[in-house]
């Protein structure tokens, strides 16, 4: 095997092992760490668009450490994203004659009990 293919391999695995951790810091610097070897592979290999899209990638994982670092707080959307999402009422069973026939949340009616949502019903699809 060339020495060539190897940093290529060893890039991938970095970037592959990565993936395994939940601490975000360390997860941007072994990122780093592959796209750097990354950047050396396509280099030697004279690929512009392996080389140029991890050195990019470099400057987008320090931008993000650096905010980490001076302590800014995440976007609403960051931390949106990363909060699972929450029901605005609690889940409640629904019963029809002592039959429990599912759950629905107080989001699917108005404010005068009316279904806010149109409702499905198995003649429509004839």
């Amino acid at each position: 095997m060339e020495t060539v293919e190897i940093i290529g391999i060893a890039a991938s695995v970095l970037v592959l092992i990565s993936f395994l951790f939940k601490n975000i810091r360390t997860i941007r610097i072994i990122s780093i760490v592959g796209c750097i070897v990354f950047v050396v592979y396509g280099l030697l290999i004279g690929a512009l668009s392996i080389w140029l899209l991890n050195g990019i990638l470099i400057l987008v994982h320090i931008y993000f450490l650096i905010r980490m670092r001076k302590g800014k707080k995440p976007t609403q959307q960051q931390t949106a994203a990363t909060q699972p999402a929450q029901a605005t009422q609690p889940i409640k069973p629904v019963r029809h004659e002592g039959q429990r026939l599912g759950t629905f949340s107080h989001d699917s009616f108005d404010k005068k009990g009316l279904r806010s949502r149109p409702s499905f019903v198995a003649s429509d699809i004839d």
